[in-house]
């Protein structure tokens, strides 16, 4: 029997960060804070929240006892330093945290750790750049995941808390990305529509440092509880111009045979059959000399394996010969006598010519 997720479920992402303010530096074509002793050699796991991000956590705290709850069912934070300091932070009296390498952020490979200025600037970076410009959803920098990947290890966490957080009201810190694979997998979120969230120029579309996204089964006018979450609003605590703060339903799309025609058709196809035709008799003929040349090989294959086979039959009569010639016998007789079984120089010769 499958089992109901929690009643909430809040996510937070961490304050602002080393790393956050370094690359909004870099951004603007200063790598100073990159060049600081021992920065590049941190890994990004270890970034430390700065003071505004402690002080964005701080108010996060505040929203959350204030028009959330004072009190959860269940905590969990990413493993990452940034992401355990804003937990610290949130002001939660009682809480026990369950700390989850699940929850971590997204992994960025060869670019961890690497300055917005030297992505730009050195060529091998660049062109690992310009192949997310292809799909960001479905794009891993070398080494890294994707998002589709980390949506998987929300699946997990999402299993957690089903199977064991059902009916709860449940906090979670963690990453910009992974709250991205959240809204993906609870909403259903179609790849279109993540694509048009990424590029949407509103700033109630982003996730910002401690930014709240909170779901829900519970009806917010009515306070009847649903099988599943229903309803999501998004709050930046520390200023919610930037955010939409109001709940909204959950539609989870589903697809008739139209609808995903119409999907198809937001990408134009670029190849046909009949571009085929328009190659002309030039490709005609190289696929023709193509075709000549395997046939050629195949020939030339067969003809060599039936020389070889020729030759092992000619071996081997031979070897037969000599096996009953009698220097190569030393059972047969060579006396001219027939009183020891008949065994002359007649005998010797009838049996070359079977030899033979």
């Amino acid at each position: 029997m499958a089992m109901a997720p929690p009643i909430d479920l809040v996510l937070v992402r961490h304050g602002e960060s080393e790393g956050n303010i370094a690359q909004e530096m870099s951004k603007l074509n200063d790598d100073t804070l990159w060049d600081k002793q021992g920065f590049k050699e941190r890994h990004t796991s270890k970034y430390r929240l700065t003071d505004l991000g402690r002080k964005q956590a701080s108010l996060a705290g505040d929203y959350i006892r204030k028009y959330i709850s004072k009190k959860f069912d269940r905590y969990y934070c990413s493993e990452y330093i940034r992401a355990m300091e804003t937990a610290s932070l949130l002001g939660l009296d009682g809480a026990q945290w369950f700390c989850d390498f699940y929850l971590r952020e997204r992994d960025k490979g060869l670019l961890g750790g690497v300055s917005d200025l030297q992505r730009k600037e050195e060529e091998h970076y660049r062109s690992v750049m310009a192949q997310q410009e292809r799909d960001a959803f479905y794009w891993a920098p070398p080494g890294g995941e994707s998002i589709a990947s980390s949506c998987l290890r929300v699946d997990r966490m999402l299993d957690i808390l089903r199977t064991s957080c059902s009916g709860f009201k449940v906090v979670m810190v963690c990453h910009g990305n992974i709250m991205r694979a959240f809204r993906v997998r609870i909403e259903r979120m179609s790849q279109r529509k993540f694509r048009e969230n990424e590029e949407s120029t509103d700033d109630r579309d982003k996730i910002w440092n401690c930014q709240i996204i909170h779901y829900t089964r519970r009806d917010p006018e009515t306070g009847i509880v649903a099988p599943n979450f229903y309803w999501v609003r998004s709050i930046c605590p520390w200023d919610t111009s930037l955010s939409w703060n109001v709940w909204q339903p959950i539609h989870r799309p589903t697809y008739s045979n139209e609808d995903l025609a119409a999907e198809v058709g937001f990408v134009p196809q670029l190849i046909n059959n009949d571009d085929v035709a328009l190659l002309g008799q030039t490709a005609t003929e190289e696929i023709m000399k193509k075709r000549a040349l395997l046939t050629e090989w195949k020939e030339r294959e067969e003809a060599i394996a039936k020389s070889d086979e020729a030759e092992k039959e000619k071996e081997d009569k031979r070897r037969a010969r000599e096996s009953w010639l009698p220097s190569n016998n030393p059972s047969s007789s060579t006396s001219t006598t027939t009183a020891e079984g008949g065994k002359g120089p007649h005998h010797i010769q009838q049996l070359e010519r079977v030899a033979l």
